[in-house]
């Protein structure tokens, strides 16, 4: 199934190509945030106390949401990060705070019925810690791996 998965993504980036003014670049990353824009929108990814936080802004209408629910592993902001560059999509919540998002044979959809019009797997977000982590369906390309390595929390190597 995820391998379908993977073929369908691909063949709607390349059926569904928007042209140059709708690909996402990648602004700026630093080790606290990173920013990704395209026309009128941006994806903000930063360090907010103990976690990270990931927000989607909409310039034309100054409106800003959170699609991590509150402050998650920086691994897991990425994923969710990724969801909305990759898939337009942003996760949905389960009664425990928990983001989620459906994976079907198409790939990744957002579930708005208790009983799916098609089989649905449930694939969560939040637990998330390592790149190789990832759902199949979210690219890690080496920018992408580049931007986590900046944005990872310094190791300490303390010997006893």
């Amino acid at each position: 199934m995820r391998a379908l998965s993977r073929v369908w993504v691909r063949l709607g980036e390349a059926v569904f190509d928007r042209g140059d003014d709708e690909e996402w670049s990648l602004e700026r990353s630093r080790t606290t945030e990173t920013r990704w824009s395209r026309s009128g929108e941006r994806v903000d990814c930063f360090r907010f106390d103990d976690g990270y936080v990931t927000t989607v802004h909409y310039e034309d209408r100054e409106v800003t949401w959170q699609l991590t629910p509150g402050q998650v592993p920086l691994a897991s902001a990425l994923a969710m990060a990724k969801l909305y560059l990759e898939h337009e999509l942003t996760p949905q919540t389960d009664p425990e705070g928990r983001p989620f998002v459906g994976l079907t044979e198409r790939g990744p959809v957002q579930v708005f019925e208790e009983i799916p019009p098609e089989p649905v797997e449930y694939v969560y977000l939040d637990g998330v810690r390592t790149l190789e982590e990832f759902p199949e369906f979210l690219t890690v390309d080496d920018d992408f791996r580049a931007v986590f390595d900046r944005m990872a929390p310094a190791r300490s190597s303390t010997s006893r």
